[in-house]
């Protein structure tokens, strides 16, 4: 995908957000960061160059990556920028949200996130 885009080939959201979601894996195998957020990057590289071909699936995949690692700082960074580009979040988003909070014991902003959705 890195290369793709390097080389202006259009891409899509479904082709970035499988290749995300393949790089985080299935869950059986230990997970390595360093490849995560690289992969993550990239994604974020897409949306920049093709803000109008995005949607709450590709930034789900983005949202759940963030989940898996733990690091809320990038959850919400991802949050402001689907806002930001007036994507809609899924009840699906919701979900990802309410159990990445909870795993942090963030019950105030489980809460924040049920009323803003």
């Amino acid at each position: 995908l890195e290369d793709m885009l390097k080389q202006g080939a259009v891409t899509d959201k479904y082709t970035v957000s499988r290749m995300l979601m393949k790089t985080v894996g299935d869950g059986r195998s230990k997970l390595v960061p360093s490849r995560i957020y690289r992969g993550i990057s990239i994604v974020e590289r897409f949306i920049e160059q093709q803000p109008k071909d995005v949607d709450e699936v590709l930034f789900n995949a983005l949202l759940d990556t963030c989940c898996r690692l733990r690091d809320l700082p990038r959850l919400e960074t991802i949050v402001t920028m689907m806002k930001k580009l007036q994507v809609t979040p899924s009840p699906v988003t919701l979900g990802i949200l309410v159990k990445t909070y909870g795993q942090a014991g963030d019950l105030a902003k489980v809460l924040q996130v049920w009323e803003e959705m």
